[in-house]
């Protein structure tokens, strides 16, 4: 499994990494998460927003930024 996270370093996207992180070491995940501040690639997606992540290259999250139990359930079912 592959999470990105895309964000320019706002307050609300180092929480939502470190808890991506956090989650990721419990639940055993293969990769470690990336914390990704050029936004390039996402806005060549047509994608817009401060934060957004991606898993295994598909869109789970734009400007939303779930508590800690929402955020392993959108991983846990991806």
């Amino acid at each position: 499994m592959r999470i990105q996270l895309y964000d320019r370093g706002t307050p609300q996207g180092k929480k939502l990494f470190a808890d991506l992180e956090n989650i990721c070491g419990r639940l055993q995940i293969d990769y470690d998460p990336e914390y990704i501040h050029d936004m390039s690639r996402v806005i060549s997606m047509g994608l817009q927003g401060k934060t957004i992540l991606l898993i295994d290259g598909e869109v789970a999250l734009i400007d939303k930024y779930p508590n800690i139990k929402e955020l392993e359930k959108i991983i846990s079912e991806s």
